[in-house]
C-alpha cells in the first residue's frame, strides 16, 4: 500500500469517528424546574425544557414526592393534561409542599430533572385571646413585663412584628424591650424591662407569610404603668433569650438573638470555638450587641455560640445558641459525560457533598443518593453493583461490570436531603473500540508573584482520559507538591475529553519551570499515555517607565502624542495637559482625543489652542506592579499660512524638477540625431568608395583581357610579347566578376540594415551580396593563369 493510500485510509477512519461522534444520542435538561411558595388552594405552574441531539421527539412526564423521608424516596407519578407533554406542568390547587421532577423520554433514553420544592403556605387567623390583654401595672418592685402573642398555626413560620401605637416596636432606641422566642429561636413575645411611665400604650403584634397578601393583626391591648410601678435602683440579668437551636442554610442571611432583661443594661460578648467574633464584612452586631447576623452563611459558621454578658464589667452569666449550616448539595464525584469501549467495567461515582438527610443518624454525613440509568432505578444484579452503607443508605457508587452498547445511556444521580432533592445526569456513550489520545496544552502561564495563574491542558480519546501535571517527575498533588500550598489541578470533562487546568495561587517565584501535562487511559488493561509540556513563568513586579517624544505638527491636522512605556505587568497610560499658570493637571474630554492600543493619544483635528505640554503617566500599580511614573512633551502647532508657504515650495520643487526632466530628454534627442546624421554621412562616402573601387576593377580587367586579342588597329596592346598575351582571356576574368557582381552599379543598403551590421562585414544589397573577400579571390584567379586554362581553349 503506497503511502497516499495509507494517508487516505487514516483520513477515513478520523472522519467515521468524527461522524460517529456527533451522531451519539445526548439527552440533557436544559431548563430546570423552579419551586417556590404559593398560598394553598393557588395555581404553580412548572417549567421544564430539554434538548437532544437525535431527531427522536422529546415527552415529559411529572413526578413529585410528598414526604421525603426515607433513604429510597417513592415517587408519585403525577397525571398531566396536553400542556404536561410540552414541559410545562400546573399545580391547579396546591394543597401540600412536595418536590416536583420533569422526567424526559426520547427513544430509549430517559432522564429526570432536579426536584422543585413547592412550598404551599398558609396562616390563620389570630385565637381570640391570642393577643396580648388590657392591663394596668401599679405594684411596686416590679421589673419586667411580658404581652402575649399567640402565633396562629401556619406554615412557613411567620414573621412577627409589634406595634406601639401603631407604629413598629421596638426601634433602635428602644433598648429596653426584647422580642422573646422559643426553642427554635422563632419570636413571640414581647419583653419590657426597666420600666417605667413612658412604656404606657396601645400594643399590639401582626404575623405575616406568604399565605396572604396582608398581615394578621391581634387585638390591641392598653398598657398602663402606674408610677409605683417603674424600676428603682439595679438589678441582676434575667434571661428573656434562652438557649435555642436554629438551622440556616448555606449561602442565606441569619440573624442569632440573645438577650436578658437586667439595670443596667448588659454588655454582650459572642464566642464560637472559644474566639471572639468580630465585626467584619459577613458579620455584624445589632441591638446593642444582642443580635448576630451572619450573611453568606458557610459551613465553618456552624457551632455553638456562647453569649457572654456582664453588668458594670461583672460577668453574669451566659446563652448558648447552636447553629446548623445545611450544606447545598454538590457533586465532587464522575458526573460528567463519559464515552468508554465495550469490555470495560463502567464506574459511577456521584460524590455528592451536603449535609445529610435529618432523619438519617449514625451514618455517613453525605446526603441520600440514588442512581438511575434511562430512568429506571439502578439495583443490584449480576452485572451491576450498587454501594450501601451499613444503614442502607447509597454511597453514590455503583459498578456495572464489562458493559456492552446496549448499556450506553442517561446515569442519573439523585442526590438529596430535607431541603434539596437534586439529580446530577452523565450520559454514557459506549464505543466498539478505542479511540486513539491526542493532547495540547498552553505553552505558558506568566503571572506575578503573589497572584492566581492557571495552564489549560485539552485531551481527548475513547475511553475518556484522566490528566495529570508533573514537574521533575513529581506529580502535583495538592497540599504535598510541588509545596504544601498553593498548587492544585482543576478539571472539567465532558464525554470525550479532559481539560486539566493547573492552578497555582499566591505564586512564588520559585515555582517557575517546565511542567508536563500526561494523559493516559486504560484499555483491555494496557495503559496509553501522551505527554506535553508547558512554561510556568512567575515574575516580580517593576515599577511602572514611560518617555515622550516633543512633537510639530500643522494646525487642522492629526497630532499623535507618542510616549514608550514598558514594565511589568505591562502599564496602562493616562494623558492630561499641563496648566500654563499654576502647572495644574487639566483631565482630557474624551471628544478631545482618543488612546490607542499603542498608548499613544491622538487628537484628530488639533487647534492652536491645542498646543502646550502634556502629561503621559503610565501605571501598573492596579494589575500588580510598584511605582507610576510620568513624563511630558511639548506639542507645538504651526499656522496655517505656514502651511501654505510650504505647499507653495513642494510646487516650486516639483516644476524644477520636471524642468530638468524635460531638458534631459531633449538632449538624448538631440545626441541621437547627431549620431544618426554623421552615420548617413559617413555611409555615403563609403559607398562612394566602394563604386570606383569597382569601377578601377573593371578597367583592370578589360586592360588584361584584351592582350589575348590579334593584334589589329584597334587593340592597342598587339604589339606585346606572346607570353604576355596567354594570359587568361577577357572573358574568363569578367565571368568571375559578373559571377560575384552581377550589376556593376550598387544599390544603397537602408539604414536600418547598415545598424544590423559592421561596417567592415558584409553589407545586405537588395539582390546579392558582395564581400570584400569575394573581392580578393576575383584578383587572385587573374592573377594566375592555370586557373583559366580550360576557358582559353574554350574562348580560341
Amino acid at each position: 500500500m503506497s503511502r497516499l493510500e495509507v494517508i487516505l485510509v487514516v483520513a477515513v477512519l478520523v472522519l467515521s469517528v468524527q461522524a460517529e461522534f456527533t451522531n451519539i444520542p445526548e439527552l440533557k435538561i436544559t431548563k430546570h424546574p423552579e419551586g417556590g411558595t404559593v398560598p394553598i388552594g393557588n395555581r404553580f405552574d412548572f417549567t421544564c425544557k430539554a434538548s437532544t441531539s437525535t431527531d427522536l421527539s422529546i415527552t415529559y412526564s411529572w413526578r413529585r414526592i410528598k414526604e421525603l423521608d426515607s433513604l429510597n424516596p417513592v415517587f408519585e407519578q403525577l397525571p398531566t393534561d396536553e400542556t404536561g407533554s410540552e414541559g410545562v406542568y400546573v399545580e391547579y390547587d396546591a394543597q401540600e409542599s412536595a418536590f416536583y421532577f420533569c422526567t424526559v423520554t426520547s427513544g430509549s433514553f430517559r432522564t429526570t430533572s432536579h426536584g422543585a420544592y413547592l412550598t404551599v403556605a398558609y396562616l390563620n387567623d389570630f385565637a381570640e385571646d391570642g393577643g396580648p390583654s388590657d392591663k394596668i401595672y401599679n405594684e411596686a418592685g416590679l421589673l419586667l413585663i411580658e404581652l402575649q402573642c399567640q402565633v396562629p398555626d401556619s406554615f412557613p413560620y411567620p414573621e412577627v412584628q409589634w406595634f406601639k401605637y401603631e407604629k413598629e416596636y421596638p426601634t433602635e432606641e428602644d433598648t429596653t424591650a426584647i422580642l422573646k422566642r422559643n426553642t427554635e429561636g422563632q419570636p413571640s413575645n414581647l419583653v419590657i424591662y426597666d420600666l417605667t411611665v413612658g412604656d404606657s400604650g396601645k400594643y399590639h403584634c401582626e404575623v405575616s407569610n406568604p399565605a396572604k397578601e396582608e398581615p394578621i393583626s391581634s387585638n390591641v391591648a392598653t398598657i398602663e404603668i402606674k408610677p409605683d410601678a417603674e424600676t428603682r435602683g439595679v438589678y441582676s440579668p434575667r434571661d428573656v433569650v434562652g438557649n435555642y437551636k436554629v438551622q440556616g442554610n448555606e449561602g442565606t442571611t441569619i440573624t442569632l438573638y440573645a438577650g436578658v432583661a437586667s439595670k443596667p443594661s448588659a454588655d454582650y460578648t459572642w464566642t464560637l470555638n472559644g474566639n471572639v467574633i468580630l465585626s467584619d464584612d459577613r458579620v455584624t452586631k445589632e441591638d446593642n450587641g444582642r443580635s448576630l447576623v451572619i450573611s453568606q452563611l458557610k459551613k465553618e459558621d456552624e457551632g455553638t455560640y456562647v453569649i457572654t454578658y456582664k453588668t458594670n464589667g461583672e460577668v453574669k452569666g451566659s446563652n448558648n445558641v447552636i447553629l446548623e449550616v445545611i450544606e447545598a448539595i454538590r457533586a465532587v464525584g464522575d458526573v460528567y459525560d463519559y464515552a468508554t469501549v465495550q469490555g470495560e467495567d463502567l464506574e459511577l461515582n456521584c460524590g455528592c457533598t451536603g449535609s445529610p438527610p435529618d432523619w438519617v443518624q449514625y451514618d455517613t454525613s453525605t446526603p441520600g443518593t440514588q442512581w438511575f440509568r434511562n430512568g429506571r432505578l439502578l439495583v443490584n444484579s449480576t452485572k451491576t453493583n450498587v454501594y450501601i452503607t451499613v444503614n442502607g443508605k447509597n454511597t453514590g457508587d455503583a459498578t456495572i461490570t464489562s458493559v456492552s452498547d446496549n448499556e450506553s445511556g442517561t446515569y442519573s444521580c439523585s442526590c438529596f436531603n430535607q431541603d434539596e432533592f437534586k439529580v446530577l445526569t452523565k450520559n454514557v456513550y459506549v464505543a466498539d473500540e478505542q479511540q486513539a489520545l491526542t493532547i495540547a496544552a498552553e505553552k505558558e502561564g506568566w503571572g506575578l508573584v503573589g497572584s492566581t495563574i492557571s495552564i489549560a491542558c485539552t485531551a481527548e480519546g475513547i475511553p475518556r482520559p484522566v490528566i495529570h501535571w508533573y514537574k521533575g517527575g513529581n506529580r502535583v498533588v495538592e497540599g504535598v507538591f510541588p509545596r504544601d500550598a498553593g498548587f492544585k489541578v482543576v478539571y472539567e470533562k465532558s464525554m470525550f475529553q479532559t481539560v486539566g487546568y493547573l492552578v497555582v495561587e499566591g505564586g512564588l517565584h520559585e515555582d517557575s519551570g517546565t511542567f508536563v501535562c500526561q494523559a493516559s487511559h486504560v484499555v483491555k488493561g494496557e495503559t496509553y499515555i501522551v505527554n506535553t509540556t508547558a512554561e510556568l513563568v512567575v515574575a516580580y513586579p517593576t515599577s511602572s517607565r514611560i518617555q515622550c517624544l516633543d512633537s510639530i505638527v500643522q494646525e487642522g491636522g492629526p497630532a499623535t502624542i507618542v510616549c514608550g512605556t514598558s514594565g511589568v505587568p505591562m502599564p496602562t497610560v493616562t494623558y492630561t495637559k499641563v496648566n500654563e499658570t499654576d502647572n495644574t493637571l487639566i483631565e482630557l474630554e474624551d471628544e478631545f482625543g482618543t488612546v490607542t492600543n499603542m498608548s499613544y493619544f491622538v487628537i484628530s483635528n488639533v487647534k492652536m489652542s491645542d498646543a502646550g505640554v502634556y502629561r503621559g503617566t503610565a501605571s501598573n500599580v492596579a494589575q500588580g506592579g510598584l511605582l507610576q511614573k510620568h513624563d511630558e512633551m511639548k506639542l507645538t502647532v504651526t499656522p496655517i499660512s505656514s502651511r501654505m508657504s510650504m505647499n507653495a515650495i513642494i510646487g516650486i520643487a516639483v516644476l524644477v524638477a520636471f524642468l530638468l526632466i524635460g531638458g534631459l530628454i531633449l538632449a538624448i534627442l538631440f545626441g541621437r540625431w547627431r549620431r544618426e546624421t554623421a552615420f548617413k554621412n559617413e555611409m555615403k562616402r563609403l559607398m562612394k568608395e566602394r563604386d570606383e573601387e569597382v569601377s578601377e576593377l573593371q578597367q583592370r580587367l578589360q586592360l588584361r583581357s584584351m592582350e589575348h586579342r590579334a593584334p589589329t588597329l584597334a587593340n592597342p596592346l598587339h604589339q606585346l610579347p606572346e607570353t604576355r598575351r596567354q594570359l587568361p582571356s577577357f572573358y574568363a576574368a569578367n565571368i568571375a566578376v559578373l559571377a560575384a557582381t552581377p550589376s556593376a552599379k550598387f544599390l544603397p543598403p537602408s539604414l536600418a540594415d547598415l545598424k544590423k551590421r559592421k561596417l567592415t562585414g558584409s553589407v545586405i544589397h537588395e539582390r546579392t551580396t558582395v564581400s570584400p573577400s569575394s573581392v580578393k579571390t576575383v584578383l587572385s584567379d587573374i592573377e594566375n593563369p592555370e586557373n583559366y586554362a580550360d576557358d582559353v581553349e574554350l574562348l580560341e
